[in-house]
């Protein structure tokens, strides 16, 4: 009969090893999430962790078809169609309280990969000094100051009032003026997958 000393040395020996075996399970896991990468480009194949929490991206080589984009901004998430086949997903923000997203179906009007708001910004001095960190256009400019367009990259634009897709600070909640952000490599992905008058539904 095991004494109590006894027992308990196994009962440690048996939790270690499943610790390893669920360490084990898990590196397995990532592995295999960043192996459905494979076709993604090889500048922005995503590693497991940039994978699990950002998006997903796995478009089979040839792969052809109508390209759609499907955004739900209840879920705070889009998804990438090819031919009728979800090849894609990423986590976003869309817009906050009082500058809502607006809902409906929107062709991809423009592209653009470094582009600038030109009403969200900052102003800075001509030294590069920054004056005002959140300024809205119209608001009253101090003397000597610049106009700094917030960065949108990898910029496509959905309507002729200034809402766009493109990378920002993704909360998974809302937190843009309308426009919809996206994570860096998501946001990259997309920009370079998507060709000129993309549908883009948004519920």
């Amino acid at each position: 009969m095991l004494t109590s000393k006894a027992g308990n040395q196994i009962v440690r020996l048996m939790l270690g090893a499943s610790v390893l075996l669920l360490s084990s399970c898990e590196t397995t896991r990532l592995n295999n999430v960043a192996n459905t990468y494979a076709f993604a480009p090889e500048k922005i194949k995503l590693s497991p962790t940039e994978a699990v929490s950002t998006g997903h991206w796995d478009k089979p080589f040839g792969l052809e078809g109508e390209h759609l984009i499907v955004i739900d901004t209840n879920l705070q998430k889009a998804k990438y169609y090819i031919g009728g086949r979800q090849v894609g997903w990423s986590t976003i923000s869309s817009g906050k309280a009082g500058h809502g997203t607006p809902s409906g179906t929107f062709p991809i009007l423009e592209k653009d990969i470094d582009h600038k708001s030109s009403t969200y910004g900052s102003v800075v001095d001509a030294a590069g000094n920054t004056l005002i960190a959140d300024y809205t256009s119209g608001d009253p400019m101090p003397a000597g100051g610049i106009y700094k367009g917030a960065a949108m990259n990898f910029g496509m634009k959905l309507t002729n009032t200034g809402i766009w897709m493109h990378e920002g600070i993704v909360t998974a909640a809302p937190e843009s003026h309308g426009c919809i952000r996206l994570p860096r490599k998501m946001a990259e992905i997309f920009f370079e997958n998507t060709p000129l008058g993309t549908p883009v539904i948004i519920k």
